[in-house]
């Protein structure tokens, strides 16, 4: 390492030299997590260590910045390899094969039913990919494997209640696609959920680090202590930070190891990120923030209005939900600049919505009018942790259709907003994790309801975005300027 350690860092590599104790290591946004993990590694060049990434392209940077002695791996990459081991079988890899399957079975129903299964198709595929995060098989499907959750558990705690022919539909394309990884056809989900469920072997490590630990899910967990067993584990992250509940990941992911492993906790509080204000900003929930001696000050704003002159390229707009995004986006296109979504995934799911609408001639009120229905329909179903995002994704319709005359040109419309690719970076607060920027407008902080679970995490996530300067802007205030009043604000000033 180049740079001088902090005496939390160094505390943390004199117990990961002269101690055996499993670590926990609570790193606060900004707080040099991976130099860290870098540092432990370096100062154990004669211990075998793994080196567990949250995704194949932090796996990819960390190779590059460990010693030798390390190994750098993602969850799904050691799951691919321990079930190919158990199986004895060469896999191949379809991402299309739980559609495939799902279609077939739909395919063969009577036809009032199968249209009704068309109907919920993609929100049935969600609930067949959440059953994979969730490590479930149906109860009457018995052999050599374990499910992690049964029928009732896993269906009950569904963010929509699922539909008597959604269930067994549920129920036989997870039999039949577990059955073909046996087999060894598999996607995705699979490597890390059959070897999961099954006495798989895996690797043995005399040290396993784990980055992003606040973000593991139960799966996460099981597989975690496969691996580890009576060996020793480090973890670092940051349970401020977790805010992917909604994926199937645990909300005290780090409580739970601590608890597992018997932890010793350690803490880095020094944020090299962000200004002395934003850190101050942020104790509201992380009071043990601090800065280096030599941090800038750092602003933090609440302009009463913002004006779309202010806005620079690499800026980064930021909210809770999209819809205020989209609205942001259109009036940044009227005022000649290039703003850039993140999500584009978003694409997929609301354009389903707007074909179940009607037709594409469908005129605008009509269009709203089917629109209402929908959210009505979905909202009935909804259970509390589900209903906010059915929410988002009416006023993020109701955008495209007010800017239109009819439910094609909606569509069309939202396809161009999506695809732009632009200078100034508008995202949700679960888009932004990971990511820092000079200057953040956190856009519509009210959307934060830091009562509702993981939204106080969101709304600290959001405010350590930014480095130089955070401002509380809201969408309402926003003002567009001509040529002419940029003018005249220039001779005022």
């Amino acid at each position: 390492m180049t740079f001088t350690p902090t005496e939390e860092q160094i505390a943390i590599v004199q117990a990961a030299q002269e101690t055996t104790d499993n670590l926990a290591v609570i790193a606060r946004a900004g707080a040099a997590k991976t130099s860290t993990l870098v540092l432990i590694a370096e100062a154990l060049p004669k211990t075998d260590i793994l080196c567990l990434a949250f995704n194949k392209k932090i796996a990819e940077e960390m190779k590059k910045r460990l010693p030798p002695n390390c190994e750098a791996k993602t969850l799904h990459g050691l799951g691919y390899k321990a079930w190919w081991q158990f199986i004895r079988k060469s896999c191949k890899i379809d991402e299309k094969k739980v559609y495939n399957l799902l279609k077939e079975l739909i395919d063969n129903l009577p036809p009032d039913e199968r249209q009704e299964a068309y109907d919920s198709m993609s929100e049935t595929l969600d609930i067949l990919r959440q059953s994979k995060v969730e490590g479930y098989l149906p109860d009457a499907f018995k052999g050599h494997w374990k499910p992690l959750v049964g029928d009732d558990q896993f269906f009950d705690n569904l963010t929509m209640e699922p539909t008597p022919l959604q269930i067994a539909l549920v129920k036989q394309v997870a039999v039949n696609s577990f059955q073909l990884a046996l087999q060894g056809q598999i996607d995705f989900d699979d490597m890390i959920f059959c070897p999961a469920l099954c006495s798989v072997p895996w690797p043995r490590f005399p040290l396993t680090l784990v980055d992003e630990s606040q973000d593991l899910s139960p799966i996460n967990h099981h597989i975690l202590k496969k691996l580890v067993r009576n060996q020793r584990i480090i973890a670092v992250g940051d349970p401020l930070q977790a805010i992917y509940g909604f994926r199937g990941a645990y909300g005290d992911s780090m409580d739970r190891l601590i608890d597992t492993f018997k932890m010793k906790t350690l803490k880095l509080t020094i944020s090299f990120r962000c200004g002395r204000k934003i850190i101050e900003n942020a104790r509201w929930l992380a009071p043990d923030m601090r800065w280096p001696e030599w941090a800038i000050e750092g602003e933090v704003l609440r302009p009463r209005v913002w004006y779309s002159s202010e806005l620079s390229n690499n800026d980064a707009i930021i909210c809770r939900n999209n819809a205020p995004l989209f609205s942001m986006a259109i009036k940044m296109i009227e005022a000649g600049l290039l703003p850039e979504i993140s999500g584009r995934d978003l694409a997929a799911p609301l354009k389903k919505i707007m074909k179940k609408l009607g037709k594409e001639n469908l005129p605008k009120l009509a269009a709203i009018s089917a629109l209402d229905d929908w959210k009505k329909k979905e909202l009935a179903r909804a259970r509390d942790s589900g209903r906010g995002q059915i929410e988002d994704k009416y006023q993020c319709i109701l955008i495209m259709l007010d800017k239109t005359k009819d439910l094609g040109d909606a569509i069309a419309y939202l396809d161009h907003i999506l695809s732009r690719d632009g200078r100034i970076y508008l995202m949700t607060g679960h888009k932004s994790k990971g990511l820092e920027f000079d200057n953040v407008y956190f856009l519509d902080q009210h959307l934060c309801n830091i009562a509702r679970d993981q939204d106080a995490n969101i709304k600290y996530v959001i405010e350590t975005r930014a480095k130089k300067k955070l401002s509380y802007v809201t969408t309402e205030t926003f003002i567009l300027e001509t040529a002419d009043e940029l003018e005249d604000r220039a001779n005022v000033d």
